[in-house]
């Protein structure tokens, strides 16, 4: 490293810093929102929770995905974190308070 000067040292740890910010907002949310989509379409397949909370992960997830284009995600982005917001939000309130509906767990536990 006694090739580099120190200014040119503190650029590389700039670049590479600012590297790892974009990986993790390119390539860390699109895999989030992947997880986000399976984890909807699971919802929706399955009788345990409501529907509408598997339409708003599934929507989040795409909403993530959409980071896999980072004009188009930065160009939108205020506005397509409003639908993960909602889902993962509302999924965690339901699950809290709620919960899964033990009856159709034990249903298909039988049947299974």
């Amino acid at each position: 490293m006694s090739v580099f000067t120190k200014e040119q040292l503190q650029a590389l740890a700039l670049v590479f810093l600012r590297l790892r910010a974009a990986a993790y907002h390119s390539i860390g949310l699109v895999f989030f929102g992947l997880y986000c989509l399976l984890v909807g379409i699971l919802i929706l397949r399955s009788t345990f929770l409501p529907r509408i909370l598997g339409v708003l992960m599934v929507l989040g997830g795409l909403s993530y995905v959409l980071f896999l284009s980072p004009p188009l995600a930065g160009s939108l982005q205020p506005y397509i974190l409003i639908f993960p917001a909602v889902g993962q939000i509302s999924l965690t309130l339901w699950l809290l308070a709620i919960g899964v509906n033990v009856q159709r767990w034990k249903e298909q536990a039988s049947t299974a």
